[in-house]
């Protein structure tokens, strides 16, 4: 016992606490070692970043600096409790403090309660019916079970609150965004929990605090000498991370962390083995880089990439997958994540950085994500891909009905139709395959009436049946239903087309009459500031168009600014504001602004791709029907036919 304690003797508070208990567990039989608790948690293993280790310093962690969202954090923990327990997300940027915080708030209000650490949501899904109690469930960067297959539930978190559990995620503030914009179950889930926002920086009063701290702790002080960034970003080594990169040893180091980030970037969360890295590389590289050899590629970099700059932080990190002496693979430093998205935000994943990662991932969760990432910046070619991963290799349903309608979309109505059947041979009871295989199978009939000949010297599919297979038919279906009559119909009709952009057939209804026509062709003659076209219309005795006239004062006004609003909707849409994504790619709509639309485009903002393809549509683009159908390549050039999957 007295030589433990010595060897123990260099170690902080909360490590001694934890040891002590350790200790007494094994003399006194007073804590079993097999029932992990809150106190007796590493909190690296937890998610708080490593701090370097500096001459003076006698603690596992530096000194907590204690924050202002400190009290409104233990009140939302302690609410319901002993009865109840409570569902709380810490939502703020990487190395901003916001698992720190948690740990110690957790670890003063419940230290003897047991912690568990999900592998994944399956786990949380094994204990939803017999859940135990006085537990913490940590879900460090909580939209790894969210993202899931199954992914967590509300029932779930419901019953494990209900029996007196603590449920605590972290989330950056661009997934709680995504995480919040659906209406499914699990954006329900995200909205339900006690919001606990964490800054970037520290305020004045905390600062204050920090440096009374400062005293005593050598690390403090060095953080706080450090003005780049912040305090909490400066402990957790992000300058230091980010000059890995930005001036990396080489150029095979800057390749690797590079194509790791835009994996994140698009989604992927597991570890990234070293050959899908260096599959990855060769898109980041120039072309005498690439004349060595792959192996070379690697040796040259994961030296670089993976050593620590102090502490154990480092741009990239081994993972093992679960078992002793193993490796899954490599992931990317958070704090270094999110600034080379903030870096390359705009930039296009490179072609073989996509290849690699459709091909080489092995996780269908990550797969999923891909192929959402690829259809929001139109590459469909790689969707596709995915999404015949998960089909054929993890038996997905869900992803079996997404390609068929990436099929149908492109006028492959029969392998659309060899899809679905082929998931019905093996899952007879799946509705959503059968309720599709019957709606593409009406769509064909459909299509086939309405076809013109065929014309072998045509590259594109017939501008009548794209738009059917591009909206499943509804606008056809409307067109119907409107010209018989049906009022409901024909105000549906125009709220869709206005909303595409399908300017020529607006104008056409307009013309003969059509009053909602009329207001929708005026709005949006008015958003693009086309006051010749309004006052002709209103000469014509158009009052839609006479009253829009009235406000182009106030839109002139606006468009002076526009370049401001631009980038403030930009920085919005960084700081994970939901709304702020469809305003911005509006607004890039009613400038006309191709170029930027594009560039959003490559970011994945939410209705980026629909807002191109309503500009495309509007301007009659000779392009529109292939973009819509077949999307872009990883350069951002149109895909034509031929080089579909």
């Amino acid at each position: 016992m007295q030589e433990t304690v010595s060897a123990l003797s260099g170690l902080g508070k909360k490590a001694m606490a934890r040891a002590d208990v350790a200790i007494r567990s094994r003399d006194d039989s007073l804590v079993s070692l097999d029932r992990p608790r809150v106190d007796l948690a590493v909190p690296r293993e937890l998610g708080i970043h490593s701090a370097a280790p500096m001459a003076g310093s006698d603690d596992d962690l530096p000194t907590y600096v204690a924050r202002d969202f400190d009290s409104q954090l233990k009140i939302a923990l302690a609410a319901n409790l002993p009865g109840r327990g409570n569902f709380v997300i810490m939502v703020g940027g990487s190395s901003t403090g916001k698992t720190r915080s948690l740990y110690e708030a957790i670890y003063e209000l419940v230290p003897e309660w047991n912690l568990v650490q999900p592998a994944d949501a399956a786990e949380l899904l094994d204990v939803k019916n017999s859940p135990p109690r006085e537990t913490v469930f940590w879900l460090d960067e909580l939209q790894q079970y969210l993202g899931g297959h199954p992914p967590l539930t509300s029932e779930c978190v419901r019953a494990l609150v209900r029996h007196g559990n603590l449920v605590v995620g972290t989330l950056w503030p661009d997934q709680y965004a995504k995480w919040t914009a659906g209406r499914e179950d699990v954006h329900r889930l995200v909205k339900s929990a006690f919001l606990i926002p964490v800054p970037d920086a520290l305020n004045a009063e905390e600062l204050s605090k920090a440096e009374a701290i400062a005293e005593q702790d050598v690390r403090i002080r060095d953080a706080l000498d450090a003005r780049e960034v912040g305090l909490t970003q400066v402990l957790a080594g992000g300058p230091r991370l980010v000059m890995c990169w930005e001036q990396p040893a080489n150029a095979y180091a800057k390749a690797m962390i590079t194509a790791a980030a835009d994996a994140h970037r698009l989604g992927v969360q597991s570890p990234l083995s070293a050959g899908l890295l260096t599959a990855a590389m060769f898109g980041y590289l120039r072309a005498h880089q690439r004349v060595r050899s792959a192996d070379y590629w690697l040796s040259a970099a994961l030296p670089h990439a993976t050593e620590p700059l102090y502490g154990d932080v480092s741009p990239l990190f081994p993972v093992d997958d679960g078992r002793a002496g193993t490796l899954a693979g490599y992931t990317i430093a958070d704090y270094l994540a999110q600034h080379v998205r903030r870096k390359r935000r705009t930039e296009p994943v490179p072609h073989h950085a996509w290849q690699a990662l459709v091909t080489k991932l092995r996780r269908p969760e990550d797969l999923r994500r891909l192929a959402a990432g690829a259809v929001a910046r139109l590459r469909y070619c790689y969707a596709e891909r995915a999404l015949r991963r998960l089909v054929d290799e993890f038996d997905d349903g869900r992803a079996a009905a997404e390609l068929a309608d990436l099929l149908v979309r492109q006028d492959r109505l029969d392998r659309a139709v060899e899809v679905l059947r082929r998931r019905l041979e093996t899952h007879p009871q799946d509705l959503l395959a059968g309720r599709k295989l019957t709606h593409v199978q009406e769509l064909w009939r459909r299509v086939q009436k309405v076809r013109p000949p065929i014309d072998p010297r045509a590259r594109d599919i017939p501008g009548v049946v794209a738009e059917i297979l591009f909206d499943g038919g509804v606008c056809d279906e409307l067109r119907r239903e409107a010209d018989a009559g049906n009022a409901i119909a024909a105000e549906r009709l125009i709220e869709i087309l206005a909303e595409r952009g399908c300017l020529r057939e607006i104008r056409e209804r307009a013309e003969l009459g059509e009053v909602m026509a009329a207001e929708a062709l005026a709005d949006l003659y008015a958003g693009w500031g086309e006051v010749d076209l309004l006052r002709d219309r209103a000469k014509a005795g158009d009052r839609a168009a006479d009253l829009r006239l009235g406000k182009m004062t106030h839109l002139a006004a606006r468009r002076a600014g526009v370049t401001n609003e631009i980038d403030g909707l930009r920085t919005a849409v960084d700081e994970g504001r939901p709304e702020a994504s469809l305003q911005l790619c509006t607004l890039l709509f009613e400038l006309r602004d191709e170029r930027n639309l594009k560039a959003e485009l490559n970011a994945g903002t939410t209705g980026a791709a629909e807002r191109l393809i309503a500009l495309y549509t509007a301007q009659d683009h000779p392009s529109l029907i292939r973009l819509r159908a077949f999307g872009l390549d990883a350069d951002g050039q149109l895909v034509t036919p031929e080089q579909t999957p």
